[in-house]
C-alpha cells in the first residue's frame, strides 16, 4: 500500500527501506530489552553480606593479650546434629557462621552465657534469636536505649533544647475553684521486672535481609524479589517485657514482617513496635516450652529467702547422670525450668492497687474532706487494695505431664524416637509442643537442646478466641449507658429507687421559671430563719453573761 500511495520512481530500490520503516512503526515493543537482558547491578547482591561475614573470621593479633572472662558459648556444631534428628537444620555453612557471630557477640557485650534460642519467620524477613544472661553488676548500653532509659546524642540535644525552651516559657498555673475535682484515681502501670523474672535474660536478634532475584519461567519472564536471612549481621537488642504489653499480646495475633520498627496495628491497641511484640512472644514461648530432664536442675540450698512472692533459685545438679532414652519418652521425666508467667504479665505477683493504700498512708489531713466529697471512693479503693487476690501458677520444675491440653483436646506434648529402624537406646528422642508449633526438645542420653523454629504464634484455638481455625478479635465493651430521666413525683435521692440502682446516676429535668423562683424564696426564707436563730442565740448568751 505504501508503494501504491507514494508511487516512487524506482519502487524496487525503495521497497526494502519502506518495509523496514513499517516494521519499526507497527511492531514496536514497549521495552525491547526487558525480556531479553538481565539487569546489571553495580555490585553483586551478596557482596554486602560477604563484607559483613568476612569480619567474623578475623583473629585477634598475637600482641593483644587473650581476653579473660568471656561468656560461655555452646557447641552449636554439636547441637546441630541433634537438631537435624528432629528435622531442623540451618545448614552447615550458616550454623558455623552463627557460631562465629555468637563469639563476636560475647566479645562485644558483657554476657555471662548465650544460647541460640531459635528462628522466627516473617513476611519480608526472618529473625535469628539469641538468649543471653548479663554478668553480675554489668550494664548494657543497648538495653538503656531500647528501653527508653538512655538517650543517643541526637535525642540528648533535642531534650536539652526542649528543656531550655520550657524554662524560658511563662508557666501560668490554671486553677479554677469552680471546676469539680476528679474523684477517680488512675491505676498506675505495673512495674516491670528488671533483670529478674521475665527479664532475667536479654535477647538479641539478627535480621539481615538480602534481596536476590528468582526467575520464574511460566508464560512470561517474571522478576520476584524475596528475602533471605544470613548470619553475621549486627545483633540488635530487644527491649524488656512490659506487663501491660504482654497482656495485650495474648489477645492479638499479628504476623511478623522482619522490621523491628514496624508499628503494630491491632485491637486491643498495642501501642508499640514489632520489637516489643516479638519480645513478648519470646517470653511466652520460653515459659511454655523450655524444659529439661527431671533432676538436671535442683533448688539452691543456699537460697533461704522467705520474702513474700520470692521466686526460688535453681542450679544445675552436679550429681545428675542423665536419663535413659526409654525414660525420656515419658512426659513425667521432663520439667519446666522457666517460671510460669502470671496473667498480669509478671513472674511474681504485684498488687495493682497497692499505690492506693500507700498514697492514703502518706497523705495529709485533707484526706477526710476528699473522702467526704468522693462519697466513700477512697474507702472502696482501700478495700480493693486489701482484698486483691494474688495470682498463682504452676510451681517451678513442674512436669510437662501437667501442662494444659492443646486446643483440640490432644496432649500438649508429643514424644517419639527420631528413628524406628534402631533400638530406642541408640536413637535421639524428640518432644514437640502442640500448643506452640515449632517448639521442640531433642535429647540423647545426657545431652538435650531446646529450640524454636516457627512463626511465633500459638496453636489456633484455646485462649485466643478462635473458632474453626479463624481468629475472632475480642468483643467490644458494652455501650455506655446514658443518664436516666426521673419524674418529679419520684425521689431521686432514695437509695431504693430502681433507676438509681440500675444506672448509678440520674438526670433530672430542668426546672421551670416558677419552680426556680419558689426554690429561691424557700432558700432565702431558710437563710433568714437561720440568721434570726443565730441572733437570738447571741442575745441569750449576752443576757446570761450580764446575770
Amino acid at each position: 500500500m505504501r508503494v501504491l500511495e507514494t508511487r516512487p520512481k524506482n519502487a524496487i530500490d525503495a521497497f526494502e527501506a519502506i518495509s523496514s520503516e513499517i516494521k519499526r512503526s507497527r511492531f514496536k515493543a514497549v521495552d525491547a530489552a526487558s525480556s531479553i537482558f538481565k539487569p546489571v547491578y553495580d555490585s553483586a547482591p551478596g557482596i554486602e553480606t560477604s563484607k559483613v561475614q568476612i569480619q567474623l573470621f578475623n583473629q585477634p593479633s598475637q600482641e593483644d593479650p587473650p581476653e579473660d572472662g568471656l561468656g560461655e558459648i555452646p557447641d552449636i556444631m554439636d547441637l546441630s546434629n541433634l537438631w537435624e534428628w528432629a528435622g531442623v537444620s540451618f545448614g552447615r555453612e550458616e550454623t558455623f557462621m552463627l557460631f562465629l557471630s555468637l563469639r563476636k557477640l560475647v566479645a562485644e557485650k558483657p554476657l555471662k552465657s548465650v544460647r541460640l534460642w531459635g528462628k522466627i519467620h516473617g513476611l519480608h524477613g526472618n529473625y535469628i534469636i539469641t538468649e543471653g544472661e548479663l554478668k553480675d553488676g554489668a550494664s548494657d548500653d543497648d538495653g538503656d536505649l531500647v528501653n527508653g532509659t538512655g538517650e543517643s546524642a541526637e535525642e540528648a540535644e533535642e531534650s536539652a533544647a526542649a528543656a531550655a525552651e520550657a524554662e524560658t516559657a511563662e508557666q501560668v498555673p490554671v486553677e479554677d475553684p469552680t471546676l469539680p475535682k476528679a474523684k477517680n484515681r488512675v491505676i498506675p502501670p505495673l512495674p516491670k521486672e528488671s533483670r529478674a523474672g521475665v527479664n532475667r535474660y536479654v535477647y538479641y536478634v539478627c535480621s539481615y535481609r538480602e534481596c536476590f532475584l528468582n526467575w520464574l519461567v511460566m508464560t512470561l519472564f517474571l522478576i520476584v524479589e524475596s528475602a533471605a536471612l544470613k548470619a553475621g549481621a549486627p545483633w540488635q537488642r530487644l527491649p524488656d517485657v512490659i506487663p501491660e504489653k504482654l497482656q495485650i499480646s495474648r489477645q492479638i495475633r499479628k504476623y511478623f514482617t522482619g522490621d523491628l520498627k514496624q508499628q503494630i496495628v491491632s485491637y486491643p491497641k498495642f501501642e508499640a513496635t514489632e520489637a516489643q511484640y516479638l519480645r513478648c512472644q519470646i517470653a511466652r514461648i520460653s515459659a511454655a516450652t523450655v524444659a529439661s530432664p527431671a533432676g538436671y536442675y535442683t533448688f539452691d540450698p543456699e537460697d533461704e529467702s522467705e520474702e513474700e512472692g520470692h521466686q526460688p533459685t535453681i542450679i544445675i545438679n552436679p550429681e545428675f547422670e542423665g536419663l535413659q532414652n526409654d525414660a525420656l519418652l515419658q512426659l513425667t521425666s521432663w520439667v519446666h525450668h522457666v517460671p510460669y508467667i502470671l496473667p498480669q504479665g509478671r513472674i511474681t505477683w504485684e498488687n495493682p492497687y497497692a499505690s492506693f493504700k500507700k498514697s492514703d498512708e502518706d497523705g495529709d489531713g485533707d484526706e477526710d474532706e476528699e473522702k467526704e466529697e468522693g462519697e466513700g471512693g477512697a474507702d472502696a479503693e482501700e478495700l480493693l487494695a486489701e482484698n486483691a487476690e494474688p495470682e498463682t501458677g504452676p510451681p517451678l520444675l513442674s512436669p510437662l505431664a501437667n501442662d494444659e491440653d492443646a486446643a483440640e483436646g490432644g496432649p500438649a506434648w508429643v514424644a517419639r524416637a527420631c528413628s524406628t529402624l534402631s533400638p530406642v537406646k541408640f536413637t535421639p528422642v524428640t518432644l514437640r509442643s502442640t500448643r506452640w508449633p515449632g517448639a521442640m526438645i531433642v535429647a540423647y542420653n545426657d545431652k538435650f537442646a531446646n529450640i524454636y523454629v516457627g512463626d511465633g504464634h500459638g496453636d489456633v484455638g484455646k485462649g485466643m478466641g478462635l473458632s474453626d481455625g479463624m481468629l475472632l478479635p475480642p468483643v467490644l465493651p458494652d455501650i455506655a449507658k446514658e443518664f436516666a430521666l426521673i419524674e418529679k413525683e419520684e425521689n431521686p435521692d432514695d437509695p431504693e429507687n430502681p433507676i438509681l440502682k440500675e444506672m448509678g446516676m440520674i438526670e433530672q429535668k430542668d426546672p421551670t421559671v416558677e419552680e426556680e423562683d419558689a426554690f429561691e424564696e424557700a432558700k432565702r426564707a431558710k437563710e433568714e430563719e437561720a440568721k434570726d436563730a443565730a441572733e437570738e442565740g447571741e442575745e441569750a448568751a449576752e443576757e446570761e453573761e450580764e446575770d
